[in-house]
């Protein structure tokens, strides 16, 4: 399950053992396991501390070189992303990006939209160390959650207030968090479903880079190297 902006939960543990363990995370805190049992003795009121996370010191030195580097092109009659109402459970699909050996400035987040079929779906960004070609650390420090009201089109995210400096090959995902309103008329049939349904959709590139997705912020991590979706960040060297 995933909070609200305020911090509330619901985390249905029916039939499921007192033992079970719980474990609540949040970008820039140190993550708590809890059993069960333990939740129920103290009301699940959860406390994270903070946990800076260490960079190395670097030198930028703008060379006022832009580049965009990602998937920047898509292929027509396939798309990725989610179906029906089920958000808020830490959906994610990304792609591998790789910025190379230097040190390159963040300056904005680019992603194509198939279509929603909602009034607005907001997203958090995560970017992530890769070992053995899988997504596992988170690289930033703070939440960084981006609104889409457009029902299709180009999606362009300023990130140059936020300073992200990274360097070498990262996993670049987006999380789906919650919706707001719903329209019929933009449902869409999926994997030959005879029945429309609501969907987040973004547009894919055959045959280039990879896709990563998992179904919930616990889940394990999936690769494709058939396709990507197209998304794509403009850096500044």
């Amino acid at each position: 399950t995933i909070s609200d902006e305020k911090g509330n939960y619901k985390l249905d543990v029916a039939g499921q053992t007192n033992n079970l363990n719980v474990r609540f995370s949040m970008i820039g805190y140190k993550s708590q396991t809890f059993t069960i049992e333990e939740l129920s003795k103290n009301q699940a009121v959860i406390k994270l501390k903070s946990e800076p996370i260490q960079l190395a010191t670097i030198t930028i030195k703008p060379s006022g070189k832009i580049k965009e580097i990602g998937t920047t092109k898509f292929s027509s009659g396939i798309v990725c992303g989610w179906g029906g109402t089920d958000f808020g459970k830490g959906h994610e699909i990304g792609l591998k990006i790789e910025l190379g050996t230097l040190p390159v400035r963040i300056k904005s987040l680019h992603f194509r939209l198939h279509k929603q079929s909602f009034d607005s779906s907001l997203f958090r960004l995560h970017i992530r160390e890769i070992v053995d070609n899988m997504p596992l650390n988170e690289l930033l420090d703070k939440n960084i959650l981006i609104p889409v009201t457009k029902e299709s089109g180009w999606i362009d995210i300023d990130l140059s207030n936020y300073n992200l400096v990274f360097s070498g090959d990262i996993a670049l995902s987006l999380e789906w968090i919650k919706v707001v309103g719903i329209h019929q008329d933009r449902f869409i049939k999926m994997n030959d479903s005879k029945q429309a349904s609501p969907n987040v959709l973004f547009k894919v590139k055959r045959k280039q880079g990879c896709i990563y997705h998992r179904w919930g912020t616990e889940s394990k991590w999936v690769r494709d190297d058939s396709h990507s979706p197209t998304f794509y960040l403009t850096i500044q060297e």
